[in-house]
């Protein structure tokens, strides 16, 4: 583990939060953390009643307890077994399942050992080392070095700045051609404005105003290199690029300086039991004349892609344009990068016709989905007499570049 820097009072306390005695503070946290439910106040008289914690380490344990709360909740991270995180660190983590799929991938191209530039809290150094690979992994803040080496102390940690030339000389001079360089770059910057609804720092979109820019990552004087990239990144020509999507969420946009897939764009689709991956390719697509029994709602990561023909051939279904992003056919998908909905009727004429027909079969609440129009779901509910509701699903979108509205059910797939 990095030694501490004496002039660092917060490197000294993430040291202690590393030591046996700062662990079992930091599972007193978050008993007292569960019992007084979530209240900074209560937890904080409640833990320093209990132990003999000075006021720094007692607040240092409850964060710790809250951030693995939240690690659990909305990242799907397996805290339990004593992760030590920090705010800024958790927002930019990989998802475990992701960066396993990323680890996967590593390990199947050849490689031996991964030099992680950007280590981070080491989610995903842990999914290289459970994949069998040996990884150097570089932090250059005191703090999250001290908790990468307690999260992964299988890894060999070095306390550096990886943009130093120097540095980066020594790393990369103990790889193998077949060995890979993985960096996520910084895109979020903890001084800048945050957003009112989540707290979390606004993201860079700009790829030169990463830590470090696109620029050196594209630069690195080695084979194999991969990268995490924002969702919205434009992979240049040369490497390949796969567009990860969890929950029906693009979380991240990876790309590889070397063939890992047998296409240079893909979409992969990751659910708690299996990983999809579709291809992109250079087939047209095939336009519907018309609206078949089913209308199949497209996983945004294989729109980012640019692989719906290719999903469309492979499921024997049809578009409904040259840039819409639903598919319909005869029957339901069986396929986690889909959402089937069963048309019962295209409604037709103006928005009060459309009303009273809704009325008249009796549909006074409904989901809205629009897309490939410009319309708002609230609105559109408003002109429709509708209250928000799971009974029905109201479709607006195009069929070969005329707007039409349908009414739907969604299709419960057999578990």
């Amino acid at each position: 583990m990095p030694a501490p820097d004496p002039v660092e009072p917060a490197a000294v306390l993430a040291h202690w939060l590393a030591s046996p005695a700062g662990q079992d503070a930091c599972v007193a946290a978050e008993r007292v953390w569960s019992d007084a439910a979530g209240d900074p106040l209560r937890a904080g008289s409640a833990l320093r009643a209990s132990t003999a914690l000075s006021p720094a380490e007692a607040a240092a344990a409850l964060e710790q307890a809250a951030l693995r709360q939240q690690a659990r909740e909305r990242h799907g991270i397996d805290a339990d077994t004593g992760l030590l995180l920090t705010r800024d660190g958790l927002e930019a983590a990989t998802r475990p399942r992701v960066a396993r799929h990323r680890a996967e991938l590593v390990r199947a191209s050849g490689a031996a050992r991964v030099l992680d530039l950007t280590g981070g809290l080491g989610l995903d150094t842990a999914a290289f080392l459970a994949a069998g690979l040996s990884v150097t992994a570089v932090e250059r803040d005191p703090v999250v070095a001290a908790f990468l080496a307690h999260n992964c102390p299988a890894a060999q940690v070095v306390r550096a700045d990886a943009t130093d030339p120097a540095v980066l000389a020594g790393l990369l001079a103990d790889l193998g051609p077949a060995d890979v360089v993985f960096v996520d770059p910084a895109r979020r910057d903890p001084s800048a404005p945050r957003d009112l609804g989540t707290a979390r720092a606004r993201p860079e979109r700009d790829p030169e105003l990463w830590s470090p820019p696109w620029s050196w990552v594209a630069a690195l004087p080695h084979a194999r290199i991969a990268a995490k990239a924002a969702p919205a990144f434009a992979a240049p020509d040369g490497w390949q690029a796969q567009w990860v999507s969890v929950d029906r969420t693009v979380v991240e946009c990876a790309v590889y300086s070397w063939p890992v897939a047998d296409a240079d764009r893909s979409a992969v689709i990751v659910t708690d039991d299996r990983v999809a991956v579709i291809a992109a390719d250079a087939i047209p697509a095939a336009i519907a004349p018309a609206i078949g029994g089913w209308l199949h709602e497209v996983d945004p990561a294989v729109l980012r892609a640019g692989a719906l023909p290719a999903l469309a051939a492979a499921e024997g279904m049809q578009g409904l344009g040259p840039e819409s992003s639903w598919l319909t056919g005869e029957s339901p998908a069986d396929h986690p990068a889909l959402r089937s909905f069963r048309v019962v009727e295209r409604l037709q004429g103006s928005a009060r016709e459309q009303r009273a027909r809704l009325r008249a079969v009796g549909v006074s609440r409904a989901s809205i989905k629009c897309r490939d129009v410009r319309a708002q779901p609230g609105q559109v509910l408003r002109d429709l007499g509708l209250a928000e509701g799971p009974d029905a699903v109201v479709i607006l979108t195009r069929l070969d570049g005329t707007a039409i509205t349908v009414l739907a059910e969604r299709y419960q797939a057999r578990s």
